[in-house]
């Protein structure tokens, strides 16, 4: 058994957790810690101003939150006689700065002795590990006993202990069994998502999805507007802006409607543009007309979907990670930074080649550039900030990139 779990199965063992707790700022969860921890007999009274300043002090120099809405508050001290983890859950989380922007919502105080400091990044390797995965979040996000919280951690620790090659027979989800019948996975997902599809719809239309809406519209919208106008430079605008645009809005929804999945997004992609500019130059070279070619590779494609559809061929996916995702996304932000640098060096050399024109069209062009990168990235920052309420610290973030483009 490791460090972690040791403490962590101890704290469950003397009831050194609160689940729910109702709490507003850091303070008061260092104060209901330490008043559980008093009730308990584990602290004394005399303790508690001298551990509560230990704590704030370690807060103010850097923040203890990691992610993942975990928050690894710690203080060592003379007087505190053995190790003690404490794992405290609110009931809505609390905006402490942490990286990834997410409201703590998941405490990990430890405490002890001076020489407890050379366990102490064993016990942080644990914690983070421990929360990094995400169905031990998922099943401690509700739980409300001791042994649900130790029932988790068992299934952590049962899961933990198996390799990866061992569970991909055992744990494979139902969508992603090979069913060895043509058009049998096709048949196997109708059946599975048929009675969800109606309401897929229907709880939709809630207050809760229009700024996630609005937002998708405008991520849908900028790369349409974008990549159709680099397209309609490479192509001599045989495919352009408009184009771009009606492709993306009939492709999106005739998705959305028949696919059973209306979350995931269709446009178009830096490796898509890349393609369309090596075939338009090919079809310029060989006197081939592109709009044809472009037609019949978009038959030859969707033949071959359809044969993998058929042959259940996307069970492969499970064998596949986030390394593959990852570096698509970023391929695909390289292609936008490449791109938009690269116009904007277009503009300042026309701009100083031509002496008739104007170089307040260049600068202008930086400037809404580096305004809009500016406002964006501060305004999707501001979740972590410490100004206005949480909710309007929310909004702000969710419509910062829609605020910028606007």
């Amino acid at each position: 058994m490791s460090t972690t779990t040791h403490f962590l199965k101890q704290a469950l063992d003397e009831d050194t957790f609160l689940l729910d707790a109702d709490a507003h700022t850091l303070d008061e969860v260092f104060g209901q810690v330490l008043d559980h921890l008093i009730s308990r007999d584990v602290l004394s009274a005399d303790q508690r101003p001298v551990i509560l300043e230990a704590l704030q002090k370690r807060e103010q120099e850097v923040s203890t939150a990691i992610g993942h809405a975990v928050s690894i508050p710690h203080a060592y001290l003379e007087g505190i006689e053995k190790p003690i983890v404490f794992f405290l859950r609110l009931r809505r989380g609390v905006n402490l700065g942490a990286p990834d922007g997410i409201p703590t919502r998941y405490f990990f105080v430890l405490l002890g002795p001076p020489g407890f400091a050379a366990e102490h990044l064993d016990t942080l390797t644990g914690i983070a590990r421990l929360m990094s995965d995400e169905e031990f979040r998922f099943e401690i996000r509700d739980v409300q006993s001791r042994k649900s919280l130790l029932d988790a951690l068992h299934a952590y620790l049962a899961r933990s202990a198996t390799p990866v090659s061992q569970r991909i027979p055992e744990e494979t989800e139902p969508d992603l069994k090979f069913t060895g019948k043509p058009f049998g996975g096709i048949r196997d997902d109708i059946r599975r998502r048929w009675p969800h599809y109606r309401d897929d719809w229907l709880r939709g239309w809630s207050t809760k999805s229009a700024s996630a809406m609005v937002f998708l519209f405008f991520a849908c919208l900028a790369p349409a507007v974008t990549f159709g106008g680099i397209m309609g430079v490479v192509t001599d605008q045989q495919i352009g802006v408009v184009e771009m645009l009606i492709a993306t809005a009939a492709g999106g929804m005739v998705y959305a409607l028949f696919s059973g999945q209306p979350l995931i997004l269709l446009g178009g992609v830096g490796p898509l543009l890349v393609f369309t500019g090596i075939l338009y130059d090919l079809c310029t070279d060989l006197s081939i007309p592109f709009l044809p070619m472009y037609q019949w590779i978009g038959f030859w494609t969707a033949l071959f979907l359809f044969l993998l559809a058929v042959s259940d061929a996307s069970v492969l996916m499970r064998y596949f990670t986030r390394f593959s995702d990852d570096i698509f996304s970023a391929l695909m932000s390289l292609i936008f930074i490449y791109e938009a640098v690269k116009a904007i060096v277009a503009v300042f050399q026309r701009s100083f080649s031509d002496t008739s024109v104007n170089h307040d069209e260049a600068f202008l062009s930086l400037i809404l550039a580096l305004g809009t990168f500016m406002i964006a990235i501060n305004l999707a920052r501001f979740r972590r900030s410490r100004y206005l309420l949480p909710c309007m610290r929310e909004f702000q973030a969710d419509f910062g990139t829609t605020t910028a483009i606007a």
